[in-house]
């Protein structure tokens, strides 16, 4: 089992990592651990759902034989993958909330950056567990409804966000077929304290927990007033909102 740091509780901020390749060594760690402890060999491969399949987050787990489930709404992003990355060995367009995967068919399932585009995400996470085998590892990555970032996207409009990838962060195609930003929903569990509740409530283990703010590390020379606005709309916000933090990684395992 990988070491992490503890999980702390509510009223402390969670344990920060400094950006997308930590982000993605954390969860190739676990993952990897996963696979040692499955048994995964030459006729066991690694079963992966990655629910949300339309980029490629590249969690590595070495030389031990992976395959991989993806699921996406968009048939342009589905495609987009299979040009350029081909490493898919089953493609599913289809949404989370329907679609038909076997249930305890597979070793984990991961998701970043897709559950606040869904109306009904606690749904999909009840699904996630469905399609986990005992035992097995959610691997998510969402931006949390309660920090300063996730109050700003639910007051702006979609243009804003496709504006800001387009223009701060540097992605020209953003807003374009099989690219995004979508529309945002942010339903409560797409948030520290929700996310929490519903593993509580669903005999889900906590085994890591993260916050980053990889947004501002990539916004350049308006990084610097960027922080002092958020610390200052946290403050204001007596904290209720996060300012340390706007994205949240987990790692969580399914009732054995």
């Amino acid at each position: 089992m990988p070491t992490a740091d503890r999980v702390r509780p509510l009223d402390e901020p969670p344990a920060l990592l400094p950006d997308e390749g930590a982000e993605l060594a954390v969860l190739s760690a676990h993952l990897g651990a996963l696979a040692d402890e499955v048994g995964v060999g030459p006729d066991r491969p690694l079963q992966v759902v990655e629910a949300g399949c339309g980029r490629r987050w590249r969690i590595d787990v070495g030389d031990r034989p992976l395959e991989i489930t993806g699921v996406d709404l968009d048939p342009d992003a589905v495609a987009i993958r299979q040009a350029t990355e081909g490493d898919l060995h089953r493609a599913v367009v289809g949404d989370l909330r329907t679609v038909d995967l076997p249930e305890g068919g597979f070793d984990a399932v991961s998701s970043s950056f897709v559950l606040e585009h869904v109306a009904g995400a606690e749904q999909v996470l009840d699904r996630f567990v469905r399609w986990t085998r005992p035992g097995g590892l959610l691997l998510l990555r969402i931006p949390d409804r309660d920090s300063v970032y996730g109050w700003a996207t639910r007051r702006t409009p979609h243009r804003v966000h496709v504006a800001f990838r387009r223009h701060v962060i540097g992605m020209p195609g953003a807003g374009t077929a099989g690219h995004g930003p979508y529309p945002t929903v942010y339903d409560d569990v797409v948030s520290r304290r929700g996310l929490r509740a519903w593993a509580r409530w669903r005999g889900v283990t906590v085994e890591a927990e993260h916050g980053s703010s990889v947004y501002l590390a990539r916004a350049g020379a308006l990084g610097p007033p960027l922080r002092v606005g958020v610390a200052a709309v946290a403050a204001s916000s007596r904290h209720r909102l996060a300012g340390d933090h706007n994205n949240l990684l987990y790692v969580l395992r399914t009732p054995a």
